[in-house]
């Protein structure tokens, strides 16, 4: 009996041994797998723009390959591999290329200005220079109010709001008014994608009811929104951090 008790726990033994060396030789597995392959597949709602006056898009992601086309700032694509510094995209003709990072921007702008790294001082000039009435700039109160009327087709009230302290950009809403016009919303939000791509997210039934599209650029969030029953729709920018700490600075008023 004590020898057939041996050969069991031998045999045991064995068996742990083996099963620890499987795993062990699949975790080694999967890490050399994972430091083979430098490519990432991306969301396709990952949507950059041409930073630089002409962007390069090339055959591979390499400097010298093949030149496909030359794009003009602005052009929109939509990334769908990274590998390293270089982002396999889809062109607006549907085409599949590669472009070097460098070259694009996720960055939202207003005004010309990258609404995460502006400041008060900033974001007025630039409104100034696009010849939008004021309404109200005061340097003591977190809120400048503008009339955006000869700027934007169908706004009718801007508000900018800033951090207290450094007056960093923390929220600026676009007011649309309107009654009874269930499509006005969609067709803010389609106004919006032809700068930024698809939205990530809706809530509600544009034919009634309240709804809510949304984008999401790092810190920054864009919002096409409106109530019920009344449809006036609002363009929202905020970064949700500065918005509580202006908000706070209200509450202590």
């Amino acid at each position: 009996m004590k020898g057939t008790s041996n050969n069991t726990l031998r045999l045991k033994t064995r068996l742990e041994l083996s099963s620890w060396s499987n795993l062990l030789s699949v975790l080694v597995l999967v890490l050399v797998i994972g430091f083979c392959s430098v490519s990432v597949q991306a969301s396709e709602t990952e949507t950059w723009r041409v930073s630089v006056p002409v962007g390069n898009v090339r055959a591979a992601p390499q400097g010298d390959a093949a030149l496909v086309i030359q794009l003009p700032a602005g052009t929109q694509v939509v990334e769908l591999e990274r590998s390293g510094v270089w982002l396999r995209v889809r062109l607006p003709d549907g085409q599949e290329a590669w472009m070097h990072q460098v070259t694009l921007t996720q960055a939202v702008e207003l005004f010309g200005q990258p609404l995460l790294s502006t400041d008060r001082a900033s974001l007025r000039a630039a409104i100034q220079a696009a010849n939008v009435a004021v309404v109200r700039e005061v340097d003591g109160y977190p809120y400048d109010l503008y009339d955006p009327s000869g700027w934007m087709a169908g706004a009718t009230e801007m508000a900018v709001g800033y951090t207290p302290g450094q007056q960093q950009f923390a929220v600026a809403e676009i007011t649309f008014r309107s009654f009874n016009d269930t499509e006005q919303v969609r067709r803010i939000a389609d106004q919006v994608s032809r700068e930024l791509g698809p939205w990530q997210r809706v809530l509600g039934r544009r034919a009634e009811g309240p709804v809510e599209f949304e984008w999401r650029r790092g810190e920054l969030r864009i919002l096409v929104h409106r109530g019920w029953p009344d449809t006036t729709t609002y363009l929202t920018y905020e970064v949700p951090t500065r918005l509580q700490a202006l908000n706070a600075q209200l509450d202590n008023q």
